[in-house]
């Protein structure tokens, strides 16, 4: 496996006036930004041999190093639903304790690799493939970032309310993830708005 470091919008005040343009653009998208550890998740047989896993799953963090964490049998159990085929990295969130009593959560957003092949496809087209992954059953654990279009001002002002939403990540529908094996890159497809905090991870 090569690992490529997930995309990382660039940050933006909600006072910006990105945020009207964007509110404005047909090709714009706003997703809840969560509180919570940004997680690289692999199924991989092959990684698995490698790296510490659950049942073939690797739970990477943003910055190339497994994730100290155990997930409880009942994440495990809904991500085994999935069949996801062999080879698949989904781009998420893990929400564990980072807002208190939430735990054993992930919120998904972006589609990195599919079956083995890298998924060079624009964001509109990952995001229906992502959809069609996890629309297969109700589940306790697993959840699709849900997409919002225009008035990002109002929203924001409304979703930031709950303690576990960080904020809003605004992408552009038809942007491409910039693929690089050394870092974090940082793209202006994703724009990241979110509410004061110094407790915040990348």
């Amino acid at each position: 496996m090569l690992y490529y470091y997930p995309n990382k919008p660039i940050l933006i005040t909600i006072d910006s006036k990105l945020i009207a343009e964007k509110s404005a653009d047909p090709n714009s998208v706003a997703e809840i930004k969560k509180n919570g550890t940004r997680l690289c998740l692999w199924q991989s047989k092959e990684e698995a041999l490698k790296h510490h896993n659950y049942n073939n799953f690797i739970f990477w963090n943003s910055h190339k190093s497994v994730l100290k964490y155990q997930p409880c049998a009942e994440l495990l159990d809904e991500l085994r639903s999935l069949n996801l085929p062999n080879n698949t990295h989904l781009d998420a969130e893990l929400l564990h304790f980072k807002t208190t009593d939430i735990k054993h959560q992930i919120y998904f957003y972006d589609l990195y690799w599919y079956n083995g092949q890298q998924c060079f496809q624009e964001f509109r087209a990952r995001r229906d493939i992502l959809g069609n992954i996890l629309a297969k059953q109700n589940f306790k654990h697993l959840e699709l970032a849900t997409q919002y279009k225009g008035e990002y001002k109002k929203l924001f002002d409304k979703v930031i309310v709950k303690k576990e939403n960080e904020g809003l990540v605004i992408k552009d529908e038809l942007g491409k993830i910039v693929w690089n094996l050394k870092t974090l890159v940082e793209v202006n497809w994703q724009l990241k708005v979110r509410k004061p905090s110094s407790n915040y991870s990348v």
